[in-house]
């Protein structure tokens, strides 16, 4: 049987392609390995959201050149794919095929290309799914991967953000049939999975035929098996009081949103083509925290953009320390060649960029941290992850609102549970600290 190693780079949209990869793979017959120079077919799948994403796999490309049999294929998958198409192969010679995003019908045909009969029985062991790391070995141990699930409900956007690749790797916005969406979370609760994370680049705008994402959200709401309901990303622009409102009525959504703000300046998220102003943010946020108190926001945010002044800066830095959010995922601006951005001037220096980075982060580390503290004392369940990475005498798992919780791992019925019950005894800004209830 044809084996093939597989390697995941970038956001869970990509970990859900790899697994539709590996599925097909896995039906012509084909079985999975950790190891790639004894792999037939090699394969990477990228990610070009920030030039650190391209210069990761760019390098992981120069060390499987090494690895690499002679007989063996080696295929570039997704949005670096896409987006280097016309120079990869100059770039790295070893690179055999490409296929974006939107290529991923053809992934079977270029298997049966490469030697991979049509005809072979799935193998009589369990799929293998590829790393949700960007190393593989390091993802979650089997017993526990089944647990959670990714299933996509649109592909491509059209919003255009200025600084942002995807619209021109993923192509714009398709919406996935609610029926195929239903019954593709039916089969992953069938084997096993308890928390369907629904993902696009902006679920919020998805449709078919009149079923808008509120009307979605109800509709999954009444599979009567589904025990968690997550969903990534919204954008703000899309967000409508209807969903929220769904957010409400259907009891097996988990109490996060995330819902990225970018900048808390109106001119800079003009700059960025964002389509909404800060005032209009916060007043969609003062409805979802009527309607849902309690719950966790979370937010994306950008420093240094081109145009940024520190006057723009200080209006982001104050969003953060007024407690606006949960947590926040911090970035310095990095240029992607090909989007408005790239060439904005005036640019803010690297160092600036850095200096406004640790300044957020710092800030919103303080609300995270505070946010943490109200569970000490609270008994929580969490969705078991597995042994910790960093202290394997203790599990690891994650609450309703995605925070991280670590307990002795020293009761033997809980360790075989995919959920724990916990009291809550510390609170640090990584996450909690617990013990079985």
């Amino acid at each position: 049987m044809p084996s093939i190693y597989l390697q995941t780079f970038g956001c869970q949209m990509n970990v859900a392609d790899s697994n539709g990869l590996a599925h097909q793979a896995w039906s012509m017959g084909c079985t999975f390995t950790d190891a790639p120079e004894s792999a037939d077919i090699l394969i990477l799948n990228t990610c070009a959201i920030r030039e650190k994403a391209e210069m990761r796999v760019y390098s992981r490309l120069g060390q499987l050149k090494a690895l690499k049999r002679p007989e063996s294929k080696l295929l570039v998958a997704g949005c670096l794919a896409e987006k280097d198409r016309a120079v990869m192969r100059r770039k790295a010679p070893q690179v055999d095929a490409l296929l974006g995003p939107r290529d991923y019908q053809q992934f079977k045909a270029l298997l049966a290309q490469w030697g991979v009969p049509t005809d072979l029985p799935p193998p009589q062991t369990p799929l293998h799914m590829p790393s949700s790391e960007d190393a593989p070995g390091e993802d979650a141990p089997l017993e526990y991967a089944h647990l959670r699930s990714l299933v996509s409900i649109t592909r491509g956007c059209e919003k255009f953000c200025t600084y942002c690749i995807v619209p021109y790797t993923r192509g714009p916005l398709e919406s996935i049939p609610p029926d195929d969406i239903e019954a593709q979370i039916r089969r992953e609760i069938r084997c096993g999975a308890k928390e369907i994370t629904l993902l696009g680049q902006n679920v919020n705008s998805y449709n078919f035929g009149g079923v808008d994402f509120a009307g979605l959200l109800r509709r999954l709401g009444r599979i009567d098996a589904l025990e968690r309901l997550t969903f990534l990303t919204s954008h703000p622009h899309d967000l409508t009081r209807d969903v929220v409102d769904a957010l409400a009525e259907v009891p097996a959504i988990q109490p996060r949103l995330h819902l990225p703000v970018q900048s808390g300046s109106n001119d800079v998220l003009k700059a960025m083509a964002r389509l909404y102003t800060i005032e209009e943010y916060l007043d969609k946020v003062a409805y979802f925290r009527e309607r849902l108190p309690g719950w966790a926001l979370t937010t994306d945010i950008i420093c240094g953009f081109p145009t940024e002044t520190e006057a723009d800066f200080q209006a982001t830095l104050s969003l953060v320390e007024r407690g606006t959010f949960e947590y926040a995922f911090v970035f310095a601006f990095s240029p992607r060649s090909g989007t408005p951005a790239a060439t904005m001037t005036p640019q803010v220096p690297q160092e600036e960029r850095l200096r406004r980075l640790q300044a957020v982060s710092a800030a919103q580390n303080e609300q995270t941290r505070r946010f943490h503290e109200r569970f000490i004392g609270e008994t929580v369940s969490a969705l078991v992850s597995g042994p910790s990475k960093k202290d394997p005498t203790r599990m690891a798992g994650k609450t309703g609102h995605n925070v991280t919780v670590v307990w002795p791992r020293t009761d033997a019925a809980a360790a075989r549970s995919p959920v724990a019950n916990l009291v809550i005894e510390q609170a640090q800004t990584w996450g909690l600290v617990g013990r079985v209830a």
